[in-house]
């Protein structure tokens, strides 16, 4: 099937006694209870359209959908869902209650003071700020002194001493003993989300935000604890030496789907399921009446993933930690629920400058190696890869065997901030060996080794289309050219894909001078525009001839307009007056109709533009001498100008 062109209009309207001051843009009608999509990209349209809903507990955009958390579907709820196409909404997620008989917590058991009581919490991670100095990491909500009856913030709790392993509730024991060692140190960043969720009217709520975060950094006294790597799998509690069986983490990172693990001072070592984004679409969770961000985790019930106390704990999977615990509960009869603090997003939130080994004493390691594949390239072309940001990468090549080829080459150049780096390929022609070292902070990684073609690029570059303009008809008797689907096609082609075209008609009978019209290129480099009158009562206002010109907004200066001229002629039984105006023959074809030749209307275009669409735009006030234009629903003043007779 052929593509018709997608054609602006230009219908000018004789008003010999009629002119407008103003212009009226007609907009699409709206189907009425058709639901719409909300526009995620402003929070400002999120938290109006969820404004008055209450029970929302958790909350999350994901793929352009925005998934929230009820406890129940109210009717404000079912309206919600009617309302907008991208909001998901799950049934059955309650408010969680953060862990915490006033406790603190993480792989081994820590107390806290608040006033004359107390209670523990878990260490999550040990290691050392960026300064070298030994640090924890914990829980936010540990530090706070929470009014239980309000879940206001009564002040801050003061750290204390670790927590005696052999008898934590992890060990079968009752905890909250000291153990001796003496107090561990003082909050360092400490914070639990953001503001209270409190009230029935959600619209006064606060918006989650990304620094609602349960985290905190409990800055250690060196001289009473040293910090050391690795989470206690508690099976050597019972010596109250934690340290001696432990899993090393090597890297802090982001969570994945799958199995994950957790150690703390009141269930120990435990492991459970992330829940995945496909069955718990929520980024945020109302933990103790507060946004947290963060994932969650499910067990089952009798061996539930965490309980109080556990706040603080370190999350991991494998040797990467993940997060620290922030609050839980009862998913369903069978499942326990655990929200987990994301480690990687609470750092880089709080500022935390965290380091698993000693900043100064660690040994770098050897950086990835470069990543290239085999490519074609035509002689001293770009030869491309990747690498570590910011890593010096040594590339050298030699001849393949056999080959006949250049001699051997070496470069090396810096990868830029996404890692991408390349080199100028060999000038001769051939198949060469190439290979890639990254070198980072002096260590070298592995060697890539990749093959390189270089070859010329046979293949020819297609000449640029001819451009050409086809006026149908060039004669039109005036009684036609009143008639929307009878008025005159202007047609073009040889201009670029998504060129901006401008039609002008750039003289006329008295009083049309100065018209614009702009349309976009086709994918073929086509464009059309529609000239018409649209005053049937008054068609002799509009005999004459016109002269058109077509410019392209990426013309140079080699590149002259293409003109075309058309005539409104008078019917021949005299109706609709004089001619207006003669024509040489000089603008019908050869250079004034760009090529488009005499005789032949569609110019090679196929249809010539006769079944093209007409939009019926209009123009009014032409005997007035001004007008208004409706070009796609915008109304543009054109001004008109009359000939000097002189």
């Amino acid at each position: 099937m052929q593509k018709k062109l997608v054609q602006s209009s230009l219908a000018i309207s004789a008003a010999a006694a009629l002119s407008l001051s103003g212009a009226l843009v007609a907009s699409p009608a709206m189907a009425d209870n058709v639901p719409q999509k909300l526009d995620l990209q402003s929070e400002a349209h999120v938290q109006k359209a969820l404004s008055g809903i209450e029970g929302v507990n958790a909350y999350g955009t994901d793929g352009g959908e925005l998934s929230i958390g009820v406890a129940k579907k109210t009717d404000e709820i079912k309206k919600l869902e009617k309302k907008y196409q991208n909001i998901k909404v799950t049934e059955g997620v309650k408010e969680l209650k953060p862990y915490a008989k006033n406790d603190l917590v993480g792989g081994a058991g820590y107390l806290v003071k608040a006033g004359e009581s107390g209670g523990a919490c878990s260490t999550g991670f040990s290691g050392w700020d960026g300064d070298g100095k030994p640090v924890v990491l914990t829980a936010g909500h540990c530090s706070k002194i929470i009014n239980e009856q309000t879940n206001e913030f009564d002040g801050d709790t003061t750290v204390d001493q670790t927590e005696k392993p052999s008898i934590s509730e992890a060990n079968g024991g009752e905890g909250f003993q000291a153990s001796g060692s003496g107090v561990i140190g003082k909050w360092g960043f400490h914070n639990f989300g953001g503001d209270l969720l409190e009230g029935a009217d959600q619209n006064k709520w606060p918006e989650p935000s990304e620094s609602d975060i349960d985290f905190a950094v409990i800055n250690v006294d060196e001289s009473k604890y040293n910090v050391k790597n690795g989470i206690t799998d508690w099976s050597t509690a019972d010596s109250d030496d934690l340290a001696k069986s432990t899993t090393e983490i090597t890297e802090v990172g982001a969570h994945k789907d799958g199995a994950i693990s957790k150690s703390g001072r009141t269930t120990g070592k435990t492991d459970g399921e992330v829940l995945p984004r496909s069955e718990y679409d929520f980024d945020y969770q109302n933990v103790g009446g507060r946004w947290v961000h963060g994932f969650g985790v499910t067990a089952p019930i009798d061996k539930p993933f965490s309980q109080p106390g556990d706040s603080g704990g370190g999350v991991y999977q494998g040797s990467t930690a993940v997060g620290v615990i922030s609050g839980g509960g009862d998913l369903d009869a069978n499942t326990s629920f655990t929200w987990v603090a994301d480690l990687d997003h609470s750092l880089e939130e709080s500022g935390t400058d965290f380091n698993l080994k000693k900043p100064g004493e660690e040994t770098p390691e050897a950086p990835a190696a470069p990543k290239a594949e085999d490519q074609t390239i035509e002689p001293e072309g770009k030869v491309k890869g990747k690498a570590e940001a910011g890593a010096k990468v040594e590339v050298k090549w030699e001849p393949a065997e056999g080959a006949q080829a250049a001699e051997n080459g070496s470069e090396t150049v810096t990868a830029d901030k996404d890692g991408n780096f390349s080199v100028e390929g060999p000038k001769a022609e051939g198949d060469y060996n190439f290979t890639a070292t990254a070198i980072v902070d002096g260590q070298e990684s592995k060697t890539t080794e990749f093959d390189v073609t270089v070859e010329k690029d046979e293949s020819e570059t297609p000449a640029p289309a001819e451009r050409e303009i086809s006026v149908d008809p060039k004669e039109v008797a005036a009684s036609d050219f009143v008639k929307e689907d009878k008025g005159v096609t202007i047609t073009v082609k040889g201009f670029d894909e998504g060129e901006k075209v401008n039609l002008e008609v750039a003289n006329g009978p008295e009083g049309v001078e100065g018209i614009k019209l702009d349309e976009t290129a086709n994918e073929n480099g086509a464009a059309a525009f529609s000239i018409y009158g649209t005053s049937a009562e008054n068609a002799e206002a509009y005999l004459g001839k016109y002269d058109v010109e077509v410019t392209g907004a990426n013309d140079t200066e080699d590149e002259s307009a293409l003109t075309g001229t058309f005539e409104v002629v008078a019917d021949e039984d005299g109706s609709g007056g004089g001619s207006g105006g003669d024509d040489d023959g000089n603008n019908d074809d050869g250079n004034a109709d760009g090529g488009a030749g005499d005789g032949n209307d569609d110019d090679g275009n196929g249809d010539g533009g006769s079944d093209l669409p007409r939009t019926g735009a209009e123009l009014t006030g032409l005997a007035a001498g001004a007008g208004l234009l409706l070009v796609g629903g915008t109304a543009v003043v054109l001004t008109m100008r009359r000939k000097n007779n002189n």
